[in-house]
């Protein structure tokens, strides 16, 4: 008798991942039919440096909207509008090719949107990042600063305004004419005017805005001028979808547009804002990463060579936080905690050891260049203090090395992410699913990732010194099963709501508005 072959095992886990996948593609298809969906970001997958003998040379892009939005190409044909940001940028915007061979394959195509350098001086570092970034993330000393002078409103004028516009023309550009109703997706607190200079150029057109960054209490914006947060309302109502990470970044800007825009109707219920004969939907949805790509850079051999060589600077613990350099990241308060905790446990020292991959970041704005000096001064003290012959309790590494920061995930027993205030924060959801040794996640309740993660991690308040000393402490003690029935919970759950999860989402949300709209009901 002829034996049968028994059936191969299926994992329940790839046949997820399959649908998953499958449920993404119908809603491209649904959304997209034969388009390709345009983005548009200030920050490109790829930027360009000079090299000390002239030649050009493509770095990964940092952040989480990079790291997130790298990923979506793998999914759905994107094009992808970003700033020259560098001079490396623009010499490698005249010449495709360089382009091409950062960017290989026709599923992302990488396009640098023509920008005269001081009109994006003056957008990105007087407007982006010193008033927009700081006013949401809720970090000025009000008392004394922002000052909306005319310096500010220079810049408003004659570098916010024409790099939107010069987006909205470059996005338009990358559309065939024939396609009245092009598909594109705008991202951050850089771009919050395009979306009107594309409606007024193409009715029709299907138009989202992703704000990655929070959405702070209409109170907030109320400090800047009219004219500037009025704009910008106006601009993002121009959109057929608002999209922000949690609910209460959702609630908080249609707050914002009832207060500033007297001619908008604001429906709680449905979340929408109606102006004029315009439709906007204020919606939320949290991004996450694509699972698989994570865990592929995690496994590659460039990251098993760094988990080799952190392991042999550790002699015990290891306490990990991986981050940019800014101050909305709250790393002094973490190194004050660490800090705190050897002074109360004196068995640590010796043994215990935090490494904190830092990625450099906006060096040119003094805000920044000042803290990064004093988070190197709160290191060298604590090291001087319990350092011992053949150990230092902190070892920093300033540089954007994705495969070494998740070998530091992948190893620790403890990850510290405390930030002040986060519109996500992706490096909890990957540490979900690359942590090899269970790593317990101390987390700030103020992080957008919080609302997701809540019943895994162990909570802090950004600026509870002692409590994430505590926090830190209790993941240390914390029994193994504790942490591996703990991190695999958040592991599922990243797992199932993942980076296909997130763009789906949005698919199926400006697909409906689409088809409404065809059959004349919006």
């Amino acid at each position: 008798m002829t034996a049968i072959a028994a059936a191969p095992r299926r994992d329940p886990a790839d046949a997820r991942q399959r649908a998953r996948q499958d449920a993404l593609a119908a809603a491209a298809e649904r959304l997209l039919g034969s388009r390709r969906l345009v983005i548009a970001t200030n920050r490109g997958p790829v930027t360009f440096a000079s090299g000390a003998d002239g030649t050009l040379r493509p770095r990964r892009g940092s952040g989480g909207l990079v790291t997130a939005l790298s990923q979506v190409g793998r999914h759905v044909p994107v094009t992808w509008l970003a700033a020259a940001m560098t001079e490396g940028d623009r010499r490698a915007a005249a010449d495709p090719r360089l382009i091409a061979q950062a960017v290989p394959g026709d599923a992302v195509r990488l396009r640098f949107a023509a920008i005269d350098r001081a009109v994006y001086e003056a957008a990105y570092n007087v407007i982006a990042n010193p008033l927009l970034w700081f006013l949401q993330h809720q970090m000025w000393n009000l008392p004394e600063r922002p000052v909306i002078d005319a310096a500010v409103m220079r810049a408003w004028d004659h570098g916010y305004l024409p790099l939107n516009t010069a987006f909205a023309r470059a996005v338009l550009s990358e559309v065939p004419v024939r396609d009245t109703a092009p598909r594109i997706m705008l991202h951050d607190y850089h771009l919050y005017l395009a979306a009107d200079a594309i409606r007024r150029a193409r009715p029709s057109a299907l138009v989202s805005h992703f704000s990655h960054i929070p959405w702070p209490p209409s109170s907030l914006w109320q400090t800047i001028s009219p004219r500037i947060r009025e704009a910008i309302c106006a601009g993002l109502v121009a959109s057929d979808v608002v999209g922000f990470q949690t609910e209460r970044y959702a609630h908080n800007f249609l707050r914002s547009v009832e207060s500033f825009l007297p001619d908008a109707h604001v429906d709680y219920r449905s979340r929408t804002v109606t102006r004029g004969r315009h439709v906007a939907h204020a919606r939320h949805y949290p991004i996450s990463i694509d699972v698989e790509a994570t865990r592929r850079v995690a496994s590659s051999v460039a990251a098993r060579r760094r988990r080799r060589e952190l392991l042999s600077q550790c002699p015990g613990p290891i306490l990990v936080r991986v981050d940019r350099l800014e101050p909305s990241k709250n790393i002094l308060r973490g190194f004050q905690a660490f800090e705190a905790l050897l002074t109360r446990y004196p068995r640590l020292r010796g043994r215990l050891t935090f490494l904190a991959f830092l990625v450099p970041s906006r060096t040119n704005l003094r805000e920044y260049g000042d803290y990064g000096r004093k988070v190197q001064a709160s290191v060298d003290r604590i090291n001087a203090r319990f350092g011992v012959a053949g150990h230092r309790p902190v070892r920093i590494y300033y540089e954007n090395d994705y495969a070494q920061a998740l070998a530091g995930l992948a190893i620790a027993d403890v990850v510290l992410i405390n930030p002040l205030i986060d519109g996500m924060n992706l490096v909890a959801k990957e540490t979900a699913v690359v942590a090899e040794n269970d790593a317990a996640i101390v987390l700030s309740e103020t992080a957008g990732a919080f609302d997701q993660m809540a019943d895994g991690v162990l909570s802090v308040a950004p600026a509870d010194v002692v409590g994430t000393a505590q926090a830190i402490a209790r993941g240390l003690e914390m029994p193994r099963a504790e942490r591996a029935a703990r991190i695999d919970r958040l592991r599922r759950d990243v797992e199932r709501e993942d980076i296909t999860w997130w763009l789906r989402r949005q698919f199926e949300d400006l697909a409906e508005i689409g088809e409404r709209r065809g059959r004349g009901r919006a």
